[in-house]
């Protein structure tokens, strides 16, 4: 018995460590357990766009719960959770990682253009605001984007790697303002074919000489958007939503 206990407490401690290495750094941590089914989050998220978003049971990672996201056709049915993480680091930091975990029931269709992430901001030293994201196009394909608002521009770097769907699946990325830097993993496998540094493939509108300038980000999105219309609606979920100043242990 004095031997059983003793394992059960040395397991208990092993245990303990690892949660508290991976809380090391973390920012914000939200796995969607503490709302009422039906709700929408409650502060500090934000509701952004016209898409239905509310807290469900039909299925999650971690827990019971997860967010449920219904969006339309068309930037205004967009439907995102928006976390003003100025409140949460200095900007003067401008780096972070970030992980969630998503369920789609469907891409969207070739050739209609989504986000999933995106982070916001004033561009330092200059007069426009910039949207860092990552989504996809092409057949179900990844793309990372830069788009802003004060100059005209839409930048692209494509992807091969397909999203998946009717699954679970992780997402981890890193973004270095300072560096003009940005990561994506899928389900802890770096997409090398999704890092930007500074420019990416190619540009639509161009009025900032191909560079992508970060912002000194000011808030997070995720959820989903189609730009354009004829591509129906979108079903997901997401759970287990973390920033982190280091980098995130699975």
């Amino acid at each position: 018995m004095k031997i059983r206990t003793q394992a059960y407490l040395l397991l208990a401690v092993i245990a303990l460590s690892c949660k508290q290495k991976e809380d090391i750094g973390v920012i914000y941590r939200d796995d969607f357990e503490s709302y009422s089914i039906g709700t929408f989050p409650a502060s500090p998220w934000q509701k952004e766009g016209e898409g239905k978003i509310f807290v469900d049971d039909t299925r999650s990672v971690s827990g019971t719960n997860s967010v449920h996201f219904i969006t339309g056709e068309g930037y205004s049915e967009r439907g995102f959770l928006k976390l003003p993480v100025n409140q949460f680091f200095r900007s003067e930091e401008n780096e972070y990682y970030g992980s969630v975990n998503f369920w789609v029931n469907k891409a969207s269709p070739d050739g209609i253009h989504w986000t999933m992430i995106e982070n916001i901001g004033k561009v330092s030293g200059q007069e426009f605001s910039a949207m860092v994201r990552y989504g996809g196009q092409h057949a179900g394909r990844f793309m990372a984007n830069y788009d802003t608002d004060g100059i005209s521009t839409d930048c692209w770097q494509h992807s091969q790697t397909k999203l998946p769907e009717k699954e679970w699946f992780n997402i981890k990325w890193y973004f270095n303002g300072k560096e003009n830097l940005m990561k994506f993993w899928l389900n802890d496998q770096l997409i090398e074919d999704l890092t930007v540094k500074s420019i990416g493939e190619g540009c639509a509108k161009d009025e900032n000489n191909g560079l992508w300038s970060f912002p000194i980000v000011e808030e997070v999105l995720i959820g989903w958007v189609d730009y354009q219309t004829g591509g129906g609606a979108r079903e997901l979920w997401v759970d287990d939503f973390i920033l982190s100043r280091r980098p995130i242990i699975k």
